[in-house]
């Protein structure tokens, strides 16, 4: 080998050992491409949920549902602290989970400003997941506290009922939904009653071990479904923390306000929207939506089931402004 290559090779194998050296001493975490979470929630000290559902629970926070079950029964925790806490276990399960695969259904991108868990641990994940979490919690009630069981499994059913009769309206369009708007109003309500009250109901049998309480907390859902309808389109802070304005009508879902823009001289323009999803379309379709009819029409159903339930209503903490109307 000639003196030159000599010095070359001495010159690559001081640099690739020089290069070992620094590869050696750096951390193994450095040499790794980043956790997509990581770059959604910030520094690896942050990632505490490894879990889709952990995650979501939170960003409510854990047993939520506490103020509730305390207005119900104010001596549950001392008098029998094992239901009251598997009380509360059974709520956040079937609720967070409903959130998980909603935000799935609805191509959600955010979720109380933060981002919705299938965006960071994917579709798959989150939705089985969700299903994982139910069929174990299903399993540990029956197990541990078997007289509350029936009532998770019936309530269960009814909410999935009614996001099934949610799902085919927005498949089908209008095509599967009544023609009269009075019909139209009866039938939002009953799978409103379904969808959001049946999981209000469930709260008051588990701690009551009856039906008692189903009608005023029918209501409450009645009103907590009520007003995710409208702040999805008339609330500049939800549409923030979403990510979007009028998500709702984006995805062809037929929620109160759209129903009664419907009725409206220009509600073609919601069958428009509903038909080609163009931006134009929907943008027409937002300012019917916003009118001074829809929004009145909508502040006076909020204020009659309001009425009925404030107590509660104040429970649940809601506070968006509805502030968006042409």
């Amino acid at each position: 080998m000639s003196l030159g290559l000599q010095c070359l090779a001495a010159v690559l194998f001081s640099a690739l050992f020089s290069l070992g050296v620094i590869l050696v001493h750096l951390p193994w975490r450095a040499l790794k491409s980043k956790d997509p979470r990581e770059r959604i929630l910030g520094s690896p000290k942050e990632l505490v949920p490894t879990c889709p559902y952990e995650y979501i629970r939170n960003i409510y926070g854990r047993h939520h549902w506490a103020p509730f079950v305390a207005k119900l029964a104010p001596n549950l925790k001392e008098s029998d602290s094992d239901r009251y806490t598997m009380v509360l276990e059974i709520m956040d399960c079937i609720h967070l989970c409903l959130i998980m695969v909603d935000d799935i259904t609805d191509d959600s991108d955010y979720r109380k400003g933060r981002p919705a868990a299938h965006i960071i641990y994917g579709r798959s994940e989150t939705a089985n997941r969700a299903y994982l979490r139910v069929s174990q919690i299903i399993n540990k009630t029956t197990q541990d506290f078997p007289r509350l069981a029936p009532w998770v499994t019936q309530s269960l059913a009814e909410i999935l009922e009614g996001q099934d009769i949610s799902l085919v309206w927005r498949r089908d369009g209008l095509t599967s939904f009544p023609k009269a708007h009075d019909e139209r109003v009866i039938a939002y309500r009953c799978m409103s009653s379904l969808k959001t009250g049946a999981l209000f109901r469930l709260l008051g049998r588990l701690v009551l071990e009856n039906r008692s309480m189903d009608d005023t907390l029918s209501q409450v859902g009645y009103y907590s479904q009520l007003q995710n309808d409208c702040k999805n389109v008339f609330s500049s802070e939800y549409a923030k923390a979403k990510g979007t304005l009028a998500e709702d009508l984006r995805n062809r879902e037929l929620t109160y306000p759209i129903i009664l823009a419907l009725n409206e001289p220009e509600g073609f323009y919601i069958e428009k929207a509903f038909e080609s999803g163009s931006p134009r379309d929907i943008q027409n379709a937002i300012g019917v939506i916003q009118s001074e009819n829809v929004y009145r029409a909508c502040l006076d159903e909020l204020k009659q089931y309001e009425s009925n339930v404030r107590e509660w209503v104040t429970l649940w903490g809601r506070k968006e402004k509805l502030d968006l109307t042409h």
